[in-house]
C-alpha cells in the first residue's frame, strides 16, 4: 500500500530509513543564520536544492492536478472569506496590525487568481512548488534564489523609501513585515509573483510568514515535507523555524 500525498497514492521509489535519516538531518543544520524581529510572528524557512540526478517525468503534472483537486474542493463556491484557516489569518493579521482588506496577503491574491481560472499555471519548478504549497496551505509563501541572498536573513519592519516589485507593480514596504539580507528587502508577505517571473532556480530557500498562533494549524513544514516526498524534485539542504 502506497502514501496518499495531494490525493495520489504513489507506490515508487518509497525513501529507505537510511535515507530519510539522512534527509531529516539535513533539515535541521541551519548553513545561514535568520532571524524574526516582528512580535507575533513566526517564520519558517526550507533551503533546498535540485535533484539533478533524477527524472521528473510527469510526477509535476501529478503534483499540480492533485493540489488543484484540493483546491477546488476547499472552495467550491470561489469565496476565500469563508475558510476558516483564511478568516483565522485575517484576524491574526488585524492583531499584528495589518489590515488584510486594505493589504491582502499574496496568499489571498494567488488562491483568487487559481480559482477565477479553476487551474494552477504551470511554470517552472520553483513557481510550482510556491503554487502547490499555496493551494494546500492557503499561506503566504515566496521562494528566494539562494545564490542572490547575503545573509543574515532578518524578518522586521519595512523601513521608509523600501519597496518590492510584484505582479500588482511597486509596493510600498515601509511599516510592512519583510524579509532582508544585507542588501536589503528580499520579499514580504504582501508581494506576489507568476508563472512567468519566477525562473527555474536551483538552489531555492521557500519560506512561510506566519502569525505564531497560526503555525500548529497550517503546518507548512508537514506539507513542505509531503511534497518533496512525492514528487523527490528537489533535495533538503536544511529546514528550521524561526521566532521572535
Amino acid at each position: 500500500m502506497g502514501t496518499e500525498y495531494l490525493g495520489v497514492t504513489e507506490t515508487n521509489e518509497i525513501p529507505s530509513s537510511r535515507e530519510r535519516r539522512s534527509v531529516e538531518m539535513a533539515r535541521n543544520k541551519p548553513p545561514f543564520e535568520c532571524y524574526v524581529r516582528l512580535p507575533g510572528w513566526r517564520l519558517h524557512i526550507a533551503h533546498l536544492e535540485v535533484a539533478r540526478d533524477r527524472e521528473l517525468g510527469n510526477v509535476m503534472d501529478v503534483a499540480i492536478g492533485g493540489a488543484q483537486t484540493t483546491l477546488l474542493r476547499r472552495f467550491p463556491d470561489r469565496r476565500l472569506e469563508v475558510d476558516p484557516e483564511v478568516k483565522l489569518l485575517r484576524d491574526q493579521l488585524l492583531r499584528l496590525g495589518v489590515d488584510p482588506q486594505q493589504t491582502p496577503p499574496c496568499s489571498e491574491l494567488l488562491l483568487a487568481s487559481f480559482l477565477t481560472t479553476d487551474k494552477i499555471p504551470r511554470g517552472s519548478l520553483a513557481w510550482e512548488f510556491l503554487a502547490i504549497l499555496t493551494a494546500k496551505t492557503a499561506a503566504p509563501w515566496t521562494v528566494l534564489d539562494r545564490e542572490a541572498l547575503k545573509p543574515p536573513l532578518v524578518y522586521r519592519h519595512g523601513k521608509p523609501g523600501e519597496e518590492l516589485q510584484s505582479l500588482a507593480g511597486a509596493t510600498n514596504c515601509e511599516a510592512l513585515p519583510v524579509l532582508a539580507d544585507q542588501e536589503g528587502v528580499k520579499a514580504s508577505p504582501w508581494t506576489h509573483t507568476g508563472p512567468s517571473d519566477l525562473r527555474d532556480v536551483k538552489d531555492a530557500v521557500f519560506a512561510c510568514f506566519l502569525p505564531e498562533d497560526l503555525f500548529r494549524v497550517v503546518q507548512p513544514r508537514s506539507h513542505l515535507g509531503r511534497i518533496v516526498w512525492l514528487t523527490w524534485a528537489y533535495r533538503f539542504v536544511f529546514e528550521r523555524s524561526y521566532s521572535f
